[in-house]
């Protein structure tokens, strides 16, 4: 039997030139499968799987509304932002709508229910949504059904895809669910409660982080096995996001913020008391500020050792997630109507009137500058020249 160096001195030149194209090619794929997963622009709720809310883009530095479109119902929904920056945003009206850049509806598609999960885009344009008919939606890039897994519960909570492509997901059973990107079910984690509406966020290693309305906050393995929990004795239904080293943060119903280290089975680093309830995800700037709102109305932004470093007062309840462009500019949104853009110090940069309905919707930034964001007044407004 002859050895492998052996039967490569076998190979032809023409074989060898076979091969070297066949690897060429294969690298052009790679790096364009990879491209595709590193997008920069928005493609999930709170921009990335650590949920930093933190945009790679500036926005244009203009508060004109471009467009608005109008859907048929409340939009809790935050947008998302494809690679061709195609606008996702699901609607109470039981519809998820994509909308071309310049406003104009490229498609929707009814689900039958209504639908308060924001979508998350998979590396192959794939589009998942929850709803409260208890599925979990798979689209297509042109709108028609790749797949549809029942949950068998309200789901509230918006996807997060793990790089192997499994969709996490909360609901309304007390369930997190791992589901196979073919749509089959890989594993469900049960919580102490019948509502799970917090968004899953992943860290490093696949570690999947969720809050309860139990009082828990928990890091649960990637093959759905418990690796600690935290308990703040009050609900949560914000989401969690990463920084730097593996700190988790995240608000409950106790109006506090908490700081946990991942690496030493969630032990308390630091809590801050803002002293009103916390339904918002706290974003996190590059310096390491998190920014986060809350019912008593005010954006709060704490440094990185748990101090105060300000607080902006909008008036109203804050319940939209912050987002950060490149420049360091945060917005968010307030249940008075009003998007705000507060400057890196805290001065206000400027504000918008949408309406007087509630914004519950957290914004987004596309690689033009431009922001998205939805409104209870059933509309989604883009700003920018």
């Amino acid at each position: 039997m002859k050895s492998f160096s052996q039967n490569i001195i076998l190979f032809s030149s023409k074989q060898f030139a076979n091969l070297a194209v066949f690897f060429i090619t294969l690298g052009i794929c790679i790096n364009s499968i990879t491209a595709q997963i590193n997008e920069n622009q928005s493609p999930m709720f709170m921009h990335d799987l650590k949920h930093t809310g933190r945009s790679s883009y500036q926005e244009t530095n203009s508060n004109g509304i471009k467009w608005n479109f109008l859907t048929g119902g409340e939009i809790w929904s935050s947008p998302v932002i494809g690679p061709d920056n195609t606008i996702y945003v699901s609607s109470t009206d039981g519809n998820i709508f994509a909308l071309n850049s310049d406003g104009t509806e490229k498609w929707h598609h009814k689900t039958g229910d209504e639908l308060y999960s924001t979508p998350a885009i998979g590396a192959d344009g794939t589009i998942y949504v929850g709803g409260k008919n208890k599925k979990l939606l798979a689209l297509k890039p042109d709108g028609n059904i790749k797949w549809v897994y029942f949950v068998g519960s309200d789901v509230y909570s918006s996807p997060a895809i793990n790089g192997d492509g499994t969709i996490y997901i909360g609901a309304w059973d007390g369930n997190l669910y791992a589901i196979n990107p073919n749509g089959t079910k890989k594993w469900s984690y049960r919580t102490a409660t019948n509502i799970l509406s917090s968004s899953p966020a992943i860290g490093d290693g696949g570690i999947v982080y969720f809050g309860s309305q139990d009082g828990r906050l928990y890091a649960v393995s990637h093959e759905g096995r418990i690796i600690w929990s935290f308990a703040t004795n009050a609900t949560i239904d914000s989401s969690p996001s990463i920084g730097e080293n593996g700190i988790v943060y995240f608000g409950s119903h106790n109006g506090t913020l908490y700081a946990l280290d991942s690496n030493s089975k969630g032990e308390l680093i630091w809590k801050y008391n803002i002293g009103s309830r916390i339904d918002a995800t706290p974003a996190i700037s590059s310096d390491g500020t998190i920014y986060v709102g809350a019912k008593d109305g005010k954006l709060y932004a704490i440094n990185s050792n748990g101090t105060l470093k300000w607080s902006y007062d909008t008036g109203d309840t804050i319940t939209s997630s912050a987002v950060i462009s490149s420049d360091g500019t945060i917005f968010v949104g307030s249940w008075n109507g009003n998007l705000y853009a507060i400057k890196p110090d805290g001065a206000l940069k400027w504000k918008h009137v949408l309406s007087r309905f509630p914004i519950l919707s957290s914004p987004a930034i596309d690689s033009q500058g431009t922001v998205y964001v939805g409104s209870t007044d059933w509309n989604v407004y883009a700003f920018g020249k």
